[in-house]
C-alpha cells in the first residue's frame, strides 16, 4: 500500500519573517521618538546632545524607553515588554501599522532559500508536500503579500489562519516557533521548533536554530519515510561494519 504524502506546514513569522525586530522598530517609532526631546536619524538612532545638559533630552527619552520597553524578549507575549494601555490598543496596533510591521520588515539571513530547498526536496523525492502557514486576517493578510513578493518566496501553498493552533488543520509536520502550536500539537503529529529567548519552554519533537539546519535530508527521511529512514541507516552501519 503506497504511503500517503504528508505536509509540511512553515510558519512565517518567527521563521522566516523576523517580525520582532520590526516590531520593536515601529514601536519606538510611534510611542517612544518625539522631536520636542530628541532627534533622531532615518534608522531611529539617537542623537546625544550636548554634553553637560542638565536634565537632558538624552535623559527624559531613556525614561520613557525604560517606562514603556522591558528587554530582552524572553516571553512569548509582546505586552510583557512593550507598554499598551490594554490588550485592545496592543491588538489596534498590529492592524493600524500592518503595512509596517507586516511588509517592511526584514527576513532572518537566507530564511526563503531554506523554505524553498525544502518544497522542492519535498516534491522531487515524493516525500512531502509544503504550505506556508501565516497567522493574520484583516490588513495583514494584504500587508503580508506584499512581504512575500519582495522576499524571494517560491512556496505554492499559502493559508493565513486566525490562531496558532489552527496551524495543525493544514499539516502533518509543523516548524513554527510559537508555544501555543506546540502546546496544541496532535498525539500522532511532529513539531519542530526554531529556537528563540521567547519559547525555550515547554515540549517539542526537535529543536533547530534556524530553518536552514532543517534541511538535511537523512533527518527529513526519518520524520517523513521512518521504515526508510531505518533502512537507510542500516546499511550505512552494514558497510562501515565491511570496510
Amino acid at each position: 500500500m503506497e504511503n500517503k504524502i504528508k505536509t509540511l506546514g512553515i510558519s512565517l513569522d518567527g521563521v522566516l519573517r523576523d517580525l520582532h525586530s520590526q516590531f520593536d522598530t515601529v514601536y519606538r517609532k510611534n510611542f517612544i521618538k518625539n522631536d520636542s526631546l530628541v532627534q533622531a536619524d532615518e534608522n531611529f538612532q539617537y542623537i546625544l546632545p550636548e554634553a553637560n545638559q542638565e536634565d537632558s533630552e538624552l535623559d527624559k527619552l531613556e525614561k520613557i524607553v525604560k517606562e514603556k520597553i522591558t528587554l530582552p524578549v524572553d516571553t512569548n507575549d509582546l505586552m510583557n515588554h512593550y507598554h499598551f494601555d490594554s490588550r485592545e490598543q496592543f491588538e489596534n496596533f498590529f492592524q493600524e501599522y500592518a503595512f509596517e510591521l507586516f511588509a517592511m520588515a526584514g527576513q532572518f539571513p537566507r530564511s526563503f532559500d531554506g523554505a524553498n530547498r525544502l518544497q522542492n526536496f519535498g516534491k522531487f523525492n515524493g516525500l512531502f508536500n509544503t504550505i506556508l502557514l501565516v497567522k493574520g486576517i484583516d490588513k495583514i493578510t494584504s500587508a503580508t503579500y506584499a512581504f512575500l513578493g519582495k522576499s524571494g518566496c517560491k512556496l505554492e501553498n499559502i493559508k493565513f489562519v486566525e490562531n496558532d493552533a489552527d496551524k495543525w488543520n493544514y499539516c502533518d509536520v509543523l516548524i513554527d516557533d510559537s508555544p501555543e502550536s506546540f502546546e496544541n500539537k496532535p498525539e500522532d503529529k511532529t513539531s519542530i521548533k526554531i529556537s528563540h529567548p521567547y519559547n525555550t519552554y515547554g515540549d517539542v519533537d526537535y529543536s533547530f536554530d534556524n530553518i536552514n539546519s532543517v534541511y538535511n535530508e537523512l533527518f527529513l527521511l526519518k520524520v517523513f519515510r521512518p521504515e526508510k529512514y531505518q533502512e537507510v541507516i542500516s546499511k550505512q552501519k552494514k558497510d562501515k561494519k565491511d570496510e
